[in-house]
Formats: structure tokens, sequence, C-alpha cells
């Protein structure tokens, strides 16, 4: 999923650091269900409201009330998805890769101009251009086109999202940009690109460019589950667990023992077939096992490949010592995985700061992401030279006491509400509902909040719950039921 690589940068040192080490404190806390970025920020990128590079995550400057569910980032920008079925975009606009119909750079979030109707299920930044997967499986498309890659019949660049002119009856399920070109995934698990194809990276058998998606020439019987486009190359996971790829291959990002070029897609040379995520940085490629191992192939200059080497490898390598995985990603010269526990590691080419460790010194193995304290982050994207990563959203929790728990015939009883939350110290006021609103107290104490209310109950049956409402950082949240019956007064 990334571009070509800006030799004008500086290079950073090469070299195998230390496995794990932390050099610098932990960022301050940030909310629950944040945009975290850091790298390279010339253009705004990281969309904190400034264009320094930072070496440490920062959050990014969402709009207020705005939750993000996916992220990408491309050349020199980065794309998120909303809760609502939006994008926003921010950073380098030179070719309207924002899609806000302009040309400028943009250092916080702007929202994309989708089609009016329009809910968006998945985003993915090539190297200047975007893409969208609608809820009806189209696929939209902005940013550069001098290749093709926006697949709309033309060559022309759009400041807008255009429609990708997919064969009629077409349903995608699955998108990725390339450095200039697309992938797309069926629904019949069939694949087509469209883009530039100068070393055959749309692996329909030529070196033509093409404008239009066209299919890509899979064996006989093979059903795709997932792509990525790197630079020049491109991969697929089949649903056997085995891989292909196809195009640029002079650093061995095809996996396949040669360095040999192709324009149809070949087998991987995996030690065996249990692979359930791949991704593509410019020049190297990763997959993720079944058993949550990772392997890497490709360019290794600066050590991308994570097994304390910088020798290129054309055959698939076991990455040094990582807990276990659930997601990777790599971006122009780095990579990236996701821990079960929420954690974050990274590796390879460090001079903007994009291994998030702190430092500006790449590394051959992984290194920890210096983290905000007590943050768990649940999506992960590597961009070319900046890094982006979703915080899980709060959870509240709310339990109900009665006092006391069988009142008879005392018809007074205390309702005691307690609140916790995963974003720290739950404040604002829990409402006490048994039928109608029994009333509303506020929330005191820390880090567990209770709130307290006392009524007199009517004799009958009353079914009771807490609710607590809420305070913009720790999300609403209701107590299981209790009931109570009260018999009715005696007669004298």
């Amino acid at each position: 999923m990334l571009p070509v690589l800006a030799v004008a940068l500086s290079l950073g040192l090469v070299g195998a650091s230390p496995a794990f080490a932390h050099a610098a404190p932990s960022p301050a806390a940030v909310p629950p269900g944040t945009g975290l970025a850091w790298g390279w920020n010339a253009f705004g990128q990281l969309g904190n409201g400034t264009n320094t590079r930072s070496n440490v995550p920062v959050p990014v400057a969402l709009p207020a009330g705005t939750r993000i569910t996916a992220i990408d980032g491309g050349g020199g920008y980065s794309l998120a998805l909303t809760s609502t079925g939006t994008v926003l975009a921010w950073g380098s606009n030179h070719y309207g890769q924002l899609g806000n119909g302009t040309n400028t750079h943009s250092n916080v979030p702007v929202p994309v101009a989708l089609p009016t109707g329009t809910r968006i299920t998945a985003i993915d930044a090539g190297h200047d251009h975007s893409l969208a997967l609608t809820s009806t499986g189209t696929v939209l498309a902005w940013g550069d086109n001098s290749s093709g890659e926006l697949g709309n019949g033309t060559n022309t660049r759009s400041r807008i999202p255009v429609p990708v002119a997919l064969p009629t009856g077409t349903r995608i399920t699955a998108i990725d940009g390339g450095s200039a070109h697309s992938l797309a995934l069926t629904s019949t698990g069939t694949m087509l690109a469209w883009g530039d194809n100068s070393s055959g990276e749309l692996g329909n058998g030529t070196n033509t460019h093409s404008n239009v998606p066209v299919p890509v020439a899979l064996p006989t019987g093979t059903r795709i589950t997932a792509i990525d486009g790197g630079t020049a190359h491109s991969l697929a996971l089949t649903s056997t667990g085995t891989m292909l790829a196809w195009g640029y291959n002079h650093y061995g990002q095809l996996g396949n023992g040669t360095n040999t070029h192709s324009n149809v897609p070949v087998p991987v040379s995996l030690p065996n077939p249990s692979i359930v995520a791949i991704a593509t940085g410019s020049h190297h490629s990763l997959a993720l096992t079944s058993t949550g191992t990772m392997l890497a192939w490709g360019y290794n200059h600066y050590g991308q490949l994570g097994n304390g080497t910088n020798t290129h490898s054309n055959v698939p390598v076991a990455v040094d010592f990582l807990p276990t995985i659930t997601a990777t990603d790599a971006g122009g010269e780095h990579s990236l995985v996701l821990t079960s526990t929420g954690t974050m590691y990274a590796w390879g080419y460090n001079t903007s700061g994009q291994l998030g460790n702190g430092t500006n010194t790449s590394s051959s193995r992984p290194v920890p992401v210096n983290l905000p304290a007590g943050t768990r982050i649940t999506a992960i994207a590597a961009a070319y030279y900046h890094t982006l990563a979703l915080t899980a959203p709060s959870t509240s929790t709310t339990t109900l006491r009665v006092s006391p728990p069988d009142p008879g015939a005392d018809p007074e009883v205390t309702l005691t509400a307690t609140v916790t939350c995963t974003a720290g110290t739950p404040t604002g006021t829990v409402t006490f509902l048994g039928g109608t609103t029994m009333g509303t107290a506020p929330l005191s104490g820390s880090p567990t909040a209770t709130a307290i209310l006392t009524r007199q109950l009517q004799p009958g049956r009353h079914t009771i719950v807490a609710r607590y409402n809420g305070n913009g950082t720790c999300p609403p949240a209701e107590s299981e039921p209790i009931i109570l019956t009260l018999p009715g007064l005696s007669s004298p």
C-alpha cells in the first residue's frame, strides 16, 4: 500500500537497534477513540494543526464529536473514515488527493466532498490518489491520474471524487492503492486493477497502462480474500492461506526466490500456507501467519524486514522476536505491527521519526512505539514517512445497588449507582428509572464514581435501572435492572 522512495530526503542511521528499548517517556494521555500520528509533517499530514514532524505520537485534531473507524496514509497526506460514513483528509493536496475541491494543503482534517447520499465503508491512499468503497459496492477515486489510477477512463486528475468505471454488475468488497496503480477485490473473489503498469503491477499479462479496470490474470480456481499494492508490485492472499505476487521484483519483493519482474501473479515461496494478513511497502512485503508471527521479504537497506540485518531477501524471512500480532502494515521503508494487547512495534527507516519511539534512528529489529500512557490501539496504518493509529473507544459500566435489598413493607429505598470508565474518572449525572424517571443525581468520587438517590416507593412491582448519561469522553451506560416488590399496606 505504499509509494515511491524520495531519495532527496536525508538518510537516517541504519543499524540493528536493541529490540524493545524505549528511548523517551511516553507522550501525555489522549482521549480514547482518537487518531494518533507521528513522523514526517511537511504538508501537515499528522493533522495536528502544525507542520512540525514528531518522533512520538500526537493526537490528530479531529472535528468535535467525530469518531473515526478507519485510517490510511499516502505520500504526504492522510485519510480517515468516520462512524457516519463520511471521509476526512489532511496533508498534501498538490493533486487534489484531499478531495475537497481545492489544491490547498491542510494541517487539520477537512471533509472530502462526497456525492450527496454516499456512505463510505472503506478507504485507501495511494501515493497521490485516494480510493473509497461505497456501501453499494462501487468505488470512488480522486487525486492524481497521470497513469489512469482513478480508473474513470481518463488521465485527468480530479480534486473531487469520481466514479471508477467498473464492469457492469461488479460489486467490490475491498480496495487498495499502490503508488500509481489501484486494486479492487470483487464479491466473487476475483481482482481488478488499473493505472500504471510499467512493471506488470496490474497482473494482466501486459505492461500497458490502463485507465479503466482490467482483470488480474489469477490462476484458474483461485479465490482472493485480501489485496495490497506497493510502489510497483502487488500482493494477494488466497482463500487457502497462500499468496500471489506480481510486478517489480528488483529487490525480491515478490518473494518467489528470484529477482525477475512478472506481469502475471506468481506464488510466494512461503514456509507454510498459513497467512492471514498481508502488506506492501515501497519495495518490501509483509505477511502475518495464523500463529501471530511475521514474515518479510524484499528491500532491506533500512532494516524494514526486521530480521536484524540490512540484507535484501527474495524469499520470506522471519521477523525477529515479537509478541503475538493481530495486524500489520508497511510504509515507504518502515514496517508496523499491532499486538494482541493493543500495543505497537515498528522497524525500518526512521529519519522522520516514523517509528514513533522518540528517536530518529533506524532499526533493523522491532522497537515499541511510545504510545501515550494507558492507550490501547485498534487499527494501524503506515504511510510514506509517517504513521497513523486509532485508539480504542472508551467504555463505561454502571452497576446499581438498592438498600435495603429487600425493603419489605418499608417504602423508602436508597439507590446507589457506581460508574467506571476506561478513559478515566466519569463525571456528570446518573438518572434513575423505574417505569418513569425517579430522579437524577450527580456523580462524585475518583477513579470510580457514585451517585445516590433516596426515594419512597409505592406498593407494587418496580423495575429499576441506573443510566449514566456520559460526559463526552465517557459514553453513556445503563445498569442491569433490579426488580423490587413492595407489598400493599395491611388494613388495621
